[in-house]
């Protein structure tokens, strides 16, 4: 199927309903965007560039599987808004005590962290097929319960909104986020 003729919200209704290409569309579409956000972080106290790189897409996956076009705003908006807080909560993280010890210590990927930015179509392809596989992994090993969970902590959602947006417990929010971790981090120690 052909997903480029779609629009964004075409593209969203799609990725709800669990289509990993509509997300690589989505993604090869919104790739400056992430890294135009990315590059706002520059600097020698910043996140490594693959790894703002990487919660950007998260942001995208979040803004699309939330996205509603009644909120008024353009989907290109929304997904900025998104992207740059994921990357703003990750700066944010890497700049605590304590992750002093790994924000200290000297990167062995910065020649491929640089690669990363001056990608070609190849590049992008190899990316789809990864997100395409990432995204399959998520469906299959995770409960609806946990992508639900998953969703929310994505788009950001605060734990004290949890039970007013999605009628989960905050206890059964956690446990399940405790799961995706698990089962997520498995497949990761895997590869």
């Amino acid at each position: 199927m052909e997903y480029s003729a779609y629009g964004d919200a075409e593209l969203c209704r799609l990725i709800r309903e669990g289509s990993p290409d509509a997300f690589a569309e989505l993604s090869s579409r919104y790739l400056w965007l992430i890294r135009a956000k990315a590059a706002q972080f520059a600097g020698p106290s910043a996140p490594e560039q693959e790894d703002l790189l990487q919660e950007g897409f998260l942001g995208l996956y979040a803004a699309a599987a939330s996205f509603e076009e009644t909120g008024g705003a353009a989907f290109r908006t929304y997904a900025g808004i998104c992207v740059s807080r994921r990357m703003t909560d990750a700066a944010r993280r890497h700049g605590s005590a304590k992750n002093r010890p790994l924000n200290e210590s000297l990167s062995l990927d910065s020649e491929a962290a640089h690669l990363a930015l001056e990608s070609g179509p190849e590049d992008l392809l190899e990316l789809r097929e990864r997100l395409q596989a990432l995204l399959r992994q998520v469906d299959t090993v995770l409960t609806p319960l946990e992508r639900k969970a998953l969703l929310l902590y994505l788009s950001g959602c605060k734990r004290s909104e949890v039970e007013e947006r999605s009628g989960m417990s905050l206890r059964a929010f956690d446990n399940a986020l405790y799961r995706v971790r698990n089962k997520l981090k498995f497949f990761q120690d895997a590869k």
